[in-house]
C-alpha cells in the first residue's frame, strides 16, 4: 500500500471540508485496485468508479479511516479464500469493507486490537528492526 492517505475519520475530513484530498486518495485506491489485478482501464472509467467509490466511503464508512479503507480493499484483493469475486466494482468493495468494518466493531467492543491495528503495530516493529540492523557494524 503505497498509496498517501490522511489518517483522520472520513467523518472528520468531510467535516474539515477535505473533500478534494479524499476523493483524489479515492482514486488512488481504486487505480492501485486495477494494477493490483493487472486490468488497465480508461480514464473515464477510473474516474467513474473513484466516484461511486466516494459515494459509498461518506455514505456508509464515516467512521472508518482511509487507511482502514486501503487495508480492507487490499486484504479483499488478497484472500480469495472468502470467495468473493476479484473483480472492482460496487459489491466487491462493499462486501470487502462491511467484513472489515463487522470484525472491526466486535474487536473494539472486546477492547481487542484490529487487524488495521495489528498490522500498523507489525509495520512499526518491523521498521525498529530494519533501522537497527542498518546501525550494525
Amino acid at each position: 500500500m503505497n498509496v498517501k492517505i490522511n489518517k483522520k475519520r472520513i467523518f472528520d475530513r468531510l467535516q474539515d471540508n477535505d473533500i478534494q484530498n479524499l476523493k483524489i486518495e479515492c482514486l488512488d485506491i481504486i487505480a492501485m485496485c486495477y494494477t493490483s489485478l493487472g486490468q488497465k482501464p480508461d480514464k473515464e472509467q477510473l474516474k467513474g468508479m473513484s466516484i461511486l467509490f466516494y459515494n459509498d466511503l461518506i455514505n456508509y464508512y464515516t467512521n472508518m479511516t482511509m487507511h482502514e479503507v486501503a487495508f480492507a480493499i487490499n486484504k479483499g484483493l488478497r484472500n480469495a479464500d472468502e470467495g468473493n469475486s476479484v473483480f472492482i466494482n460496487v459489491r466487491t468493495w462493499n462486501v470487502w469493507l462491511k467484513n472489515y468494518k463487522k470484525n472491526a466493531i466486535e474487536k473494539r467492543r472486546l477492547n481487542q486490537h484490529t487487524e488495521y491495528e495489528l498490522y500498523k503495530n507489525t509495520q512499526k516493529l518491523i521498521s525498529k528492526t530494519i533501522n537497527a540492523a542498518k546501525r550494525i557494524k
